[in-house]
């Protein structure tokens, strides 16, 4: 659920929906025995159901509609970002965490020894060039896991 939404609201809709039910189930029977009590659980049920649909964040695919155009051609272009002096237990996981509020991931990868498997205290991200520009500007020289990360566009890979 969103965090605007106020338990209250989602009560309110929950109790609505079973005095709904309850009604319904009450006045046509359905061949219930005992209606009452079949109408205010199933209201509830649905009640709850109906919140948590209505109020969920989760964004629901639109069918048949063309993803919207973007004006900047540069939104669809790949940057590749370096991240340095990065604690060495950070996991994939929690770096992913750090740059998701700035956009989509393409990749990320965290550079380790190739003998011992450790870490070696940088990586590297894909985003969109407009994603990675902002990651860049608020990550830079920030706090994480107790060091201050160099976060900046990464050099391409010279081929010899």
């Amino acid at each position: 659920m969103s965090k605007s939404v106020s338990i209250v609201k989602v009560v309110s809709y929950s109790v609505a929906f079973a005095v709904v039910g309850y009604l319904l189930v009450s006045f046509v029977g359905f061949g219930v025995k005992d209606s009452g009590a079949a109408g205010i659980a199933t209201g509830l049920l649905v009640g709850v159901l109906a919140a948590a649909f209505l109020f969920a964040d989760v964004k629901m695919p639109e069918a048949n509609k063309p993803a919207p155009r973007k004006n900047n051609a540069d939104a669809n272009r790949v940057m590749s970002i370096f991240i340095g002096n990065l604690a060495y237990k950070v996991r994939g996981r929690q770096l992913a965490a750090l740059f998701e509020p700035y956009g989509e991931i393409q990749s990320l990868r965290i550079v380790k020894d190739r003998e011992t498997g450790k870490a070696k205290g940088f990586g590297f991200i894909e985003m969109s060039e407009r994603d990675a520009l902002k990651a860049i500007a608020e990550l830079d020289n920030s706090e994480f896991f107790g060091r201050n990360l160099k976060v900046s566009e990464a050099n391409s890979q010279k081929v010899d």
